[in-house]
């Protein structure tokens, strides 16, 4: 096996040139196979680990474990393209937030189902929001597939920073306890 190709992850180089077997020709695209990316993923890491090979840096485990979670999530791998590919930098609050006023409403939503969450007493029931969350995020996930396969960027962009949303109302679910506030990150 070959060793990974030492890349500054952290910044805007491409993740997707650590899982050459997985990503043909080390391109972005939107549709990674999850199975062949962890296969890849933890056969490199078996390499790269310094607890399995002392002769290794630790700063390419580190690398391979931030490629792998970037390609791994949809809103982080949207993230990335967008930074990437259209120098767009939604973890940038500002851009983010900008991209956000373009559609007044998202807001309004996300916290319509965020304050019906809290008053929820019954798991049932947040199941029930549960799964309507998962199927507008698989909705969006095909968006955005569309928007990238375009290269529309800026559809993207809006697409992505509503899964943001959406994503961080998904983390709250997970989080949900009968009659405890629940915060809701932008």
């Amino acid at each position: 096996m070959s060793r990974i190709v030492t890349l500054r992850l952290y910044g805007t180089l491409n993740a997707f040139k650590v899982f050459p077997k997985t990503i043909s020709g080390a391109k972005w695209v939107w549709d990674v196979d999850l199975r062949n990316l962890r296969k890849e993923y933890r056969a490199l890491q078996a390499q790269e680990h310094p607890d399995t090979n002392a002769n290794t840096d630790s700063n390419r485990s580190s690398e391979l474990n931030h490629a792998y979670q970037t390609l791994r999530q949809p809103l982080l791998r949207a993230q990335h393209i967008l930074k990437t590919q259209a120098e767009m930098d939604l973890n940038n609050e500002q851009s983010a937030q900008d991209i956000a006023q373009r559609d007044p409403n998202l807001l309004m939503r996300v916290l319509d189902v965020h304050e019906e969450l809290e008053t929820l007493a019954s798991e049932e029931d947040v199941k029930q929001i549960a799964s309507d969350n998962q199927a507008r995020m698989r909705d969006l996930e095909q968006k955005l597939g569309d928007a990238f396969q375009s290269q529309d960027w800026n559809l993207a962009a809006q697409l992505t920073v509503e899964l943001k949303y959406w994503s961080n109302l998904d983390k709250a679910i997970k989080e949900w306890e009968p009659g405890t506030r629940l915060e809701l990150d932008h």
